[in-house]
């Protein structure tokens, strides 16, 4: 037979099933002792760590060749030959230029015999002064005759050397029509074609010693006496951004400037490959101290306060607030110098749930 019940007693059913079910509920998880609230807020740990670390400090300059030197000639006339590859390396004592030096080769014939003749007059000289000595001693001749033969073979000596020294002249007049590369190094573009007339002086190219390379760059006053020559430079440039380019400090401007507050410091870089460039601009890392084996721990350690900095300390399962005093930073890194010792577990991450003897659950440790 169907029993028909009313409408408000199937209400008043449903709801002590649900009531019921709740309870069901309420119960199973006051009787479960694994639950997450018990367990303790997860948090992931890592251990105060050993670690060298380096004080530095950064400047930026613009690179410049260790020497540069511009080819410019000594003698005016046209160019003959410019015998290298613009842009490329040259060698010490390779010819750049060289200038028609036909003139000059015939001056300097011209000087040679001049000078061959001048020495056949002083020969002459000579011996016309030896035979008037011994007229002399034979009583065949005055002394005035000496001293004017004297005189003739003095200035017979003195035209040799003037010839002599107009020799030397003309060679070396003759030598600078040949431009030589004084070291190695890249040449520039020249600023001349084959054929065109140039006069002393005037800019040929430009040659640049690029095997070590200076950069200048200013630094703070306040680290006057902390930066000093032979510290070890870091450089590093756009161009390369996964190289660095070690050198050292080889200048440090004894005046601050007074406008800016900054010192001048000047660096040479090893540039054995010739990647750097004359004029690039750069980034220079002076090392100012090398601390070895300082406790650190990961940054995101840290928890800012309005006297500097805690951070949560893992002691039987709960986290134990502590303050303490940093020191440098480096790449994730920040070095302890009070409260905490080698060793010891900090929370590095969840510590923003946590107080001080909260419980906790490691779910990681991280120690890389």
């Amino acid at each position: 037979m169907l029993h028909r019940f009313p409408l408000a007693s199937v209400m008043v059913i449903g709801m002590a099933v649900t009531f019921c079910g709740l309870a069901g509920c309420d119960r199973t998880a006051s009787q479960n002792p694994g639950s997450a609230q018990n367990e303790g807020v997860p948090v992931e740990v890592a251990h105060v760590r050993a670690k060298t670390l380096r004080e530095t400090i950064r400047g930026i300059g613009t690179l410049r060749a260790a020497e540069t030197v511009e080819i410019k000639p000594e003698i005016d006339g046209f160019i003959r030959d410019i015998p290298f590859e613009e842009g490329g390396e040259v060698l010490e004592g390779q010819l750049l230029f060289s200038i028609d030096d036909r003139k000059l080769t015939h001056q300097l014939t011209a000087s040679k015999a001049a000078l061959e003749a001048a020495r056949v007059r002083l020969a002459d000289a000579k011996r016309r002064l030896d035979r008037m000595q011994e007229l002399l001693e034979r009583g065949s001749a005055d002394q005035d005759e000496l001293d004017e033969t004297e005189t003739e073979s003095r200035a017979a000596a003195a035209e040799v050397s003037r010839m002599e020294a107009e020799v030397e002249l003309d060679e070396a007049r003759l030598d600078d029509a040949s431009l030589m590369a004084p070291f190695d190094g890249i040449i520039s573009e020249r600023s001349v074609d084959v054929g065109d007339y140039v006069k002393a002086g005037d800019h040929l190219a430009t040659l640049y010693r690029v095997s070590r390379m200076e950069i200048a760059f200013t630094v703070p006053e306040r680290f006057m006496g902390r930066v000093q020559c032979q510290q070890n430079v870091m450089v590093r440039v756009s161009a390369y951004p996964d190289r660095q380019f070690d050198g050292e400090v080889y200048f440090v401007s004894p005046q601050v400037d007074e406008s800016t507050r900054d010192f001048l410091v000047k660096a040479a870089v090893n540039n054995p490959e010739g990647l750097l460039k004359p004029g690039a601009f750069g980034t220079a890392v002076v090392t100012l101290d090398v601390r070895e084996g300082q406790p650190v721990i990961p940054e995101e350690a840290l928890v800012a306060t309005r006297e500097g900095y805690m951070i949560f300390v893992v002691e039987d399962q709960a986290a134990k607030s502590r303050d303490v005093r940093i020191g440098l930073r480096e790449m994730g890194w920040v070095e302890i110098r009070e409260g905490l010792e080698l060793g010891e577990q900090v929370v590095r991450l969840g510590q923003m749930n946590l107080s001080d003897g909260t419980r906790i659950r490691v779910v990681q440790s991280n120690d890389e």
